[in-house]
């Protein structure tokens, strides 16, 4: 018996005509299958008269048409009985490893719909928390660590927020995904791919949950959320020879899916069921500028900007530096510089500006290449801050939990 033979037998659907199915790299058109009972959001049994897996693809919106009559049908015992039939034609995308699950997407749709968010309060307070969310790697050895620590990080900054928000309210809270938010299957470093403890699609699927968890706790403190996200290393898709990407700097996964996000709560938002959120995705470019409470900062991995000096630090510093003399009409006035990529929390004042590095949420010592080659560890953790004209420096209150 073949898989159409299969597809023909299930339960109360045989195919009436069998119509056509045309398949192309990108995804699939079904055209005028006729079956004799409705077929409503699972189309396994359609793909399978064509002997392809449905799993492989999915339907695309707006894209269903459904046409209905009665048909007279003679029945074993040679008498006639009148059936309901139904033709169907829809367009269908071909899955690919970097698309969010469906069901994911309809799963976290429901959550926030039931979820009750306060009425973001605006306030004239010059002061925004920053929460930045820096190297988790999920999918590396410790996975359930990074997670842990990525939820304790921010739910800790958020109750802190919270606490300065009822005595002093804020403006804002502006959550940076500052990168490495996955860490990818293969050519970041040589047996790579013989250690990930998940596989690339788990790995961004995990990351999706995990920036819609981070979002909605913070649209739960009832004040005005903006979130930046940028481009990193191992958020490039391939390398080739660990030195570049095989496409641009700007095909991210990191970025991608942070847009897959963003047009989750944009979709919510249009229907009034989350508050706005204000976003800044990167690009190309390195890096995310833009003001909070009259402060211009600059959000970067860090993995671009290459200095010179004897240490990490100072060579980042070195390249800002060189930044601000080549692109002074730019970032002439940004006074606060924050990276990551080299997995431990560090700050700098320079010429009136700071710049901070942030901790890594990877689970603790499981960068083996360091800890090895150097004995170079640190405890990890997510920094956190409030920026703002509240002060000279612009910022203030430093935590890393």
């Amino acid at each position: 018996m073949t898989l159409a033979d299969d597809a023909a037998n299930l339960a109360g659907r045989d195919p009436v005509n069998k119509g056509s199915i045309d398949v192309t790299g990108d995804g699939a058109t079904v055209n005028n299958v006729v079956v004799d009972a409705p077929i409503n959001d699972d189309w396994t049994h359609v793909f399978a008269l064509f002997n392809l897996n449905a799993t492989e693809f999915h339907v695309v919106d707006d894209t269903v048409r459904m046409s209905t009559w009665q048909q007279s049908k003679a029945q074993d015992d040679g008498t006639r009985d009148v059936v309901q039939l139904y033709s169907y034609s829809a367009r269908f995308r071909r899955r690919r490893a970097t698309d969010i699950c469906p069901e994911t997407v309809d799963r976290w749709r429901t959550t926030l719909l039931t979820a009750a968010f306060p009425v973001a309060t605006q306030t004239a307070a010059t002061n925004t928390y920053v929460i930045l969310v820096a190297d988790p790697q999920l999918g590396k050895p410790g996975t359930e660590q990074a997670i842990e620590n990525w939820r304790r990080g921010v739910t800790t900054h958020l109750v802190t927020a919270a606490g300065m928000h009822a005595s002093r309210p804020l403006s804002g809270i502006h959550v940076a995904f500052m990168g490495d938010e996955v860490e990818g299957v293969c050519n970041n470093y040589g047996n790579q791919s013989h250690v990930v403890e998940l596989n690339k699609s788990r790995q961004l699927e995990l990351d999706f949950d995990m920036r819609v968890w981070t979002i909605k706790e913070a649209l739960r403190i009832g004040v005005p959320v903006s979130v930046s996200s940028v481009i990193s290393n191992h958020g490039e898709w391939t390398r080739n020879g660990s030195k570049d990407p095989v496409t641009t700097q700007g095909d991210n996964a990191s970025t991608h899916i942070a847009r897959q996000v963003r047009k989750l709560f944009d979709e919510l938002a249009d229907h009034g069921a989350v508050p706005t959120i204000n976003w800044h995705i990167g690009a190309g470019d390195p890096a995310v500028t833009l003001r909070l409470s009259g402060v211009d900062c600059y959000f970067s991995h860090g993995y671009i900007e290459k200095g010179r000096g004897s240490s990490s630090e100072t060579r980042t510093r070195n390249a800002i530096e060189r930044q601000i003399l080549g692109r002074t009409e730019e970032l002439g006035t940004t006074s606060l510089f924050f990276t990551a990529h080299f997995h431990h929390f560090y700050s700098q004042e320079f010429e009136g500006r700071t710049l901070f590095g942030c901790p890594a949420l990877e689970a603790e010592r499981s960068s083996e290449y360091m800890l090895n080659q150097y004995g170079v560890w640190s405890p990890a953790g997510m920094l956190g801050l409030m920026v703002g004209a509240h002060n000279q420096r612009g910022w203030s209150n430093v935590n890393v939990f």
